[in-house]
């Protein structure tokens, strides 16, 4: 169990600063876009709907919030069998969550 958390601790460090970066990104393009005008990006059109960005974005996002969730439901509960459910419900939802959002890409670029 502790070697779980260690390993959902190093997820949540190593995700947080891409996420902010991509997250910055996204919301300076899409300011970008509604001013029209160059003050950050020449093209924030194309790095705001790059489809490989929103990948990276969706597959950070689902291992920042699976290993943070781990992480809050470990340090607050404190009945195993609870515990056990709650993370099970976790990773079900966090899962659907991601498989929804790859789908999603997939149904917009024509896969599916």
């Amino acid at each position: 169990m502790a070697r779980s958390l260690r390993v959902a601790l190093i997820i949540v460090e190593i995700t947080s600063l891409p996420l902010l970066v991509l997250m910055l990104l996204y919301i300076l393009s899409g300011y970008q876009m509604m001013l029209r005008s160059p003050i950050f990006f020449p093209r924030a059109e194309i790095i705001h709907t790059d489809p490989l960005l929103r990948i990276l974005l969706i597959l950070l996002t689902y291992l920042h919030s699976l290993a943070g969730l781990i992480l809050l439901i470990n340090r607050r509960i404190r009945n195993n069998t609870i515990r056990n459910i709650l993370e099970y419900i976790v990773i079900l939802s966090t899962s659907l969550f991601l498989a929804f959002c790859i789908a999603l890409e997939l149904f917009l670029k024509g896969y599916i």
